[in-house]
């Protein structure tokens, strides 16, 4: 006989006549604070990665200094930990694997995109002196 025809190695309640003692759903555990630390700190550790070996690649063509390989790394890490965690728990209010997995993915590029805004000059600035000669005369 083994392990599995055993009715000792199943709880109590779980032996009955093929229906489980809990009800089950497909639905996840409800989000806490420990799970979106976590998904924080692997998003960081896969953006520290990605961003690292772009910015090695960049300071070995000599387009960055180290100290910018580094910040740039550091920033892409943080806003890839963020996205993560923001998209992580969106995605846990789901049922829906498909749904989920959809959230996701518009959630983490939606926060990608706005972690990775690029700051907006001054417009002054991005008028040439050609272009204000001209609006003067």
């Amino acid at each position: 006989m083994s392990q599995y025809d055993d009715r000792s190695w199943y709880p109590t309640m779980a032996s009955g006549q093929g229906t489980p003692a809990y009800p089950v759903s497909c639905s996840s555990t409800p989000y806490s604070p420990n799970a979106a630390f976590q998904m924080a700190k692997l998003g960081t550790l896969i953006g520290l990665t990605g961003a690292g070996a772009l910015n090695l690649h960049r300071y070995q063509q000599g387009e960055l200094a180290p100290s910018e390989a580094a910040l740039n790394t550091l920033r892409a890490g943080v806003a890839s930990g963020l996205a993560t965690a923001a998209a992580s728990l969106v995605a846990s209010q789901f049922r829906s694997p498909t749904l989920a997995i959809a959230a996701t993915l518009v959630t983490g590029t939606a926060a990608m995109y706005a972690l990775n805004a690029p700051s907006k000059p001054d417009q002054a600035s991005e008028v040439p002196a050609n272009e204000s000669d001209a609006e003067t005369a």
